[in-house]
């Protein structure tokens, strides 16, 4: 399947009338893209005849770093549509049912850590990025702060996925840990 082909098939499943991929999935998408945009340009860069091979060995480093990077980013993407799946379940039972409100803040948790495990992986990535910045070919480092950007978009859009179960979240210790999570995400953006 051509790469554009398979764009279109998420954009897609994002615009129709269907829960999933919701915003989520659309965050971490963007953040493996942001990661995949830096790693194209440090793998450009370790191909140009003019890097130096000190720069090369660096520079692949990194790739690997932040190769398992993006698949934990791909993985977070369908783990987005799986939290939602486990609320829907919960949501579900019957009123009466012993289990319904522990499963429904199970589910709660697991759908606010999802984004917020997809924005501490973009940090990762962030983080990566500025260790290898400095040696990209200056011709390609224009990729690398897209790269950026995209990272701190899809970190913002994973707070305001957090924020949108944590208000439903009783416990107290739990929400109080997202909350922190959250200032952390938004500083690094």
């Amino acid at each position: 399947m051509e790469w554009f082909k398979a764009a279109e098939k998420f954009n897609q499943a994002l615009s129709s009338a269907e829960p999933t991929p919701g915003g989520g999935a659309a965050a971490a998408m963007t953040a493996a893209m942001g990661c995949s945009l830096a790693l194209m340009a440090a793998q450009t860069t370790v191909k140009r005849k003019t890097t130096p091979e000190q720069t090369r060995e660096k520079l692949q480093l990194h790739i690997r770093k932040l190769g398992a990077l993006k698949t934990q980013l791909n993985n977070l993407i369908q783990e987005d549509g799986s939290a939602y799946s486990a609320y829907i379940v919960a949501k579900k039972l019957p009123k009466d049912h012993a289990e319904r409100e522990k499963a429904m803040q199970d589910a709660l948790l697991y759908a606010a850590r999802v984004p917020s495990d997809t924005a501490t992986t973009a940090i990762q990535c962030l983080r990566e990025i500025d260790l290898m910045k400095a040696d990209i070919a200056s011709i390609i480092l224009s990729d690398i702060v897209c790269g950026q950007h995209l990272l701190k978009c899809a970190i913002r859009c994973c707070v305001e996925n957090i924020k949108a179960n944590l208000e439903y979240i009783k416990d107290a210790e739990w929400k109080e840990k997202f909350r922190q999570h959250i200032e952390v995400f938004l500083k690094s953006c």
